[in-house]
């Protein structure tokens, strides 16, 4: 641990750092200073751990200089190492959360040992709480978000839609790669690739899902029997985007696939995760929010071209899938 010694006093300073087995302790003095402004350009430029300080100094005094620190370097720990033995100095320290208050009167060197045990003790249990509760929260948000995005890429919605393909691709590159990762391995795990089909060498989390989308894509696509259904509605899916202009109905698009309506309306949700009608709004919507930000059109010929002449249906449906309406977009 780097040890930063804060005091007026220069004999007093360099008395600390002689009398002390530092070393001994896992401590190491990289500096020592006369009062907290010259404590905080130090900071600046050196990483430090621990710092004894004491209070009553010119400029800016020990708990001032903590303060500061508690806001500017909340990891740095303090001791106060003080001629005062006021009790209210001692309160004040101790929350702003300094790990000791030491006094300069008593403080010799049969009693220096247990001290400075006391204090590395005090430090490494501080940190350990709190890589525990930084270790609690990390697995909160693995539970709750991790394990999310694992399903989403299960569930194999993305490999339909490029927009979920771009949200995904997003998701994974802002997370911890470590989790990124893990969801990768544990929704992919069971491909089975050929010699061929080795995966390359990517720089970017971005690269790497888009080849495993257009693999997917081509596994399915190329493959027959159960497969056949998947293909076929990743070609309604590019149908729906096709005719987002025009009043696109399942019927049509059945036709258009070569199934019949009511095995069409059924796969097409079992294999895309959403209904037929849902996925043409989410494509309407997708292009209504690309024109609105071309800024080239009104919000209503915008609508009406998208098929909708009731404006506040369309509004309302755009607010769903965006959270806002399409003036606030």
């Amino acid at each position: 641990m780097n040890v930063l010694i804060v005091d007026d006093d220069k004999l007093a300073r360099k008395g600390l750092i002689a009398v002390i087995d530092w070393e001994r302790y896992g401590l190491c003095v990289v500096g020592d200073v006369q009062n907290g402004k010259k404590a905080l350009e130090f900071l600046e430029n050196h990483p430090v751990d621990l710092v004894f300080t004491d209070i009553d100094m010119p400029e800016m005094n020990g708990l001032e200089l903590m303060k500061i620190c508690k806001e500017n370097y909340p990891e740095t720990d303090f001791v106060i190492f003080s001629v005062y033995e006021d009790f209210s100095f001692a309160r004040q320290a101790l929350r702003l959360g300094a790990l000791d208050y030491i006094s300069k009167i008593e403080f010799d060197s049969e009693e220096c040992d247990a001290i400075l045990k006391k204090i590395v003790e005090k430090y490494q249990n501080k940190r350990r709480e709190k890589a525990e509760r930084n270790l609690r929260t990390e697995e909160d948000w693995e539970g709750e978000n991790v394990r999310k995005l694992e399903e989403e890429f299960k569930s194999g919605r993305w490999i339909f839609d490029e927009n979920e393909l771009e949200k995904m691709s997003e998701q994974l590159s802002e997370l911890p790669l470590r989790y990124a990762e893990r969801i990768l391995v544990s929704s992919f795990n069971h491909l089975q690739l050929s010699e061929r089909d080795k995966i390359p060498a990517f720089e970017t989390m971005p690269e790497l899902l888009n080849w495993i989308h257009s693999w997917l894509q081509n596994q399915y696509l190329n493959n027959s029997s159960k497969t056949d259904d998947i293909s076929l509605c990743i070609r309604a899916v590019q149908y729906i985007q096709e005719h987002v202009t025009e009043s696109v109905r399942a019927e049509v698009a059945a036709d258009a696939v070569g199934m019949s309506r009511g095995y069409f309306s059924t796969k097409f949700r079992e294999v895309t995760g959403e209904t037929f009608h849902n996925c043409v709004i989410r494509y309407k919507m997708k292009t209504a929010a690309q024109e609105i930000r071309k800024g080239e059109k009104s919000m209503t010929e915008i609508a009406l071209e998208l098929g909708y002449d009731n404006f506040y249906y369309f509004s309302k449906l755009f607010r769903k899938e965006y959270g806002c309406t399409p003036g606030e977009f």
